[in-house]
């Protein structure tokens, strides 16, 4: 499950998020998990690319890529997919204590 104190750091591709949060939380490389490279693992303090997992584990800030805000896909998979990380995303904002959007390198918070 995720952690109580958890933050949520949402955006689009390449807006700043990852940078943004490394500065803001003083984020070591070695406390960040790239779900796109590696596995969850235990200890990170930042897990990112969160449309990449594909299991749930504690971390203090989530970095995610808002996906539901461009073109819509005409493939029915890819929608379905986008809907599901949009719910785990309202979810995970719930549980959240602050929830930041990082557009252009300008952050906006909105919990």
């Amino acid at each position: 499950m995720w952690g109580e104190t958890m933050d949520l750091v949402i955006g689009g591709a390449f807006q700043g998020k990852l940078s943004w949060a490394a500065r803001e939380y003083d984020l070591k490389p070695e406390e960040l998990c790239d779900l796109a490279a590696e596995e969850p693992r235990a200890g990170a303090r930042c897990c990112f690319h969160l449309e990449e997992l594909t299991q749930l584990l504690a971390a203090d800030v989530v970095v995610s890529r808002e996906v539901g805000s461009g073109v819509v896909p005409m493939d029915a998979g890819e929608r379905d997919w986008r809907e599901r990380h949009g719910v785990l995303l309202q979810e995970l904002a719930r549980r959240a204590v602050h929830v930041r959007r990082v557009f252009c390198g300008l952050t906006e918070e909105l919990k």
